[in-house]
């Protein structure tokens, strides 16, 4: 917690007492700051105590993991910021929750800093200038050579409506990665030959760029390879491998907005899991 954190905190609390709340606050930085409870000011689910976390500067990743914790400690998430980060945080949490968009035929995914790891123990990136995103295609997805020519796709018989959608990886508009689903991205991971680039870091500590099996490039670090248009391949933050347990309480999450020391309550309506 920051310095600018601690003043937004401390006007919550303050206010949650007002309103009826026993505060119980914690040092242990592996859970919430504090925890209020006793009182039931806000809606459904009422008797769930509030797990109060300042986000500052939030990304998709920070907004969704507080709310995970929370919710698998049983408790109903409370973040807590200032109008500014208020207004980046509601663009994960508001409909859709925790997704870039949603269309029919799929997901579309917000990016977090973890890296695409290969079973070989290797990095997925991809050769391009243009930024990479994620999303569904409710049109089954068979291995083929597109973009890079990594294991894109081509409309392929045999799906059906109970199919779970094809994950795509895309970089400006081109299909350059194609999987069966989200999953096919939970360990063990992809297969080595679902990009045609890959990095590692060798015993020198550079990174090594490869195209299929042989080295096209040797590079003292990230930026480096970018330069050069090799771009490390994010995960996606696909909700239901970030928040596994209590979606009803992470779905139930209230944002409280300082400004000027006054606090206002924004609240999203639990749904069932």
């Amino acid at each position: 917690m920051t310095d600018h954190d601690l003043p937004l905190l401390e006007a919550v609390l303050a206010d949650l007492e007002d309103r009826g709340y026993r505060i119980a606050r914690s040092d242990d930085r592996s859970g919430p700051p504090a925890v209020a409870a006793g009182a039931a000011a806000f809606g459904e689910p009422t008797d769930a105590a509030l797990a109060v976390e300042p986000v500052a500067e939030p990304t998709p990743l920070s907004t969704v993991a507080p709310l995970a914790a929370a919710a698998r400690a049983g408790r109903r998430p409370l973040l807590v910021a200032d109008d500014h980060d208020a207004r980046r945080a509601l663009e994960v949490l508001c409909e859709p929750p925790f997704l870039r968009d949603e269309r029919e035929g799929g997901r579309r995914f917000f990016s977090i800093p973890e890296r695409v790891r290969l079973r070989d123990d290797t990095y997925a990136c991809v050769r391009t200038d243009g930024a990479l995103s994620w999303r569904e295609s409710a049109t089954r997805e068979d291995p083929s050579t597109t973009g890079d020519g990594s294991n894109g796709s081509v409309n392929a018989p045999g799906r059906t409506g109970t199919d779970e959608p094809t994950l795509l990886l895309e970089a400006d508009g081109s299909v350059v990665a194609a999987f069966p689903s989200v999953a096919s991205l939970t360990c063990p991971g992809p297969d080595p030959g679902a990009f045609r680039h890959r990095y590692a870091r060798g015993s020198d500590g550079r990174f090594r760029v490869f195209d299929r099996e042989r080295t096209v490039g040797t590079y003292g670090g990230v930026a480096a390879m970018r330069a050069n248009a090799y771009r490390p391949v994010s995960m996606p933050l696909v909700p239901e491998h970030h928040v596994r347990a209590g979606g009803r309480l992470a779905r139930a999450w209230i944002l409280a907005i300082v400004e000027d020391g006054d606090v206002r309550y924004v609240e999203d309506e639990p749904k069932n899991d």
